[in-house]
């Protein structure tokens, strides 16, 4: 298994550094959505802390999983998916479009965080069977 130089002494050391890649990604998704206005559309306050919690924790989980693959394991393409995917939906987001995916983004983030395991199942397999 690959590590990064520097990154990766350990697996808390990784995991925290992926922990906060998320956090930081997290309060700029949470900056970019107040700059455009959005709110969840929730009739209680039970609703809203729901709706921060699944947005929150998966967004987390989105920017998180492929930081730490990367620094864990040297896999690059989940990362690159992943900022190509956010890259999309923030600069469709600042670009001023009408169609913003910026909410749909929010609430589904298992598709992003599907097609992130896929790619790092593709570069697993790669890695494995045809880079040996």
């Amino acid at each position: 298994m690959t590590r990064l130089p520097l990154l990766s002494s350990s697996q808390d050391h990784s995991v925290l550094v992926a922990l906060v890649a998320g956090v930081i990604y997290l309060l700029a998704l949470y900056a970019l959505a107040r700059r455009g206005g959005y709110e969840f559309a929730a009739d209680t306050t039970e609703q809203v802390a729901l709706y921060a919690l699944w947005i929150g924790l998966g967004h987390l989980l989105l920017a998180s999983l492929p930081v730490y693959l990367l620094v864990q394991y040297g896999y690059l393409a989940p990362l690159v998916a992943f900022l190509g995917i956010a890259g999309y939906v923030i600069a469709v987001e600042v670009g001023g479009a009408a169609d913003s995916p910026l909410a749909i983004y929010g609430m589904f983030w298992l598709v992003p965080l599907a097609m992130i395991l896929g790619v790092a199942g593709l570069e697993y397999a790669a890695r494995t069977t045809i880079l040996p």
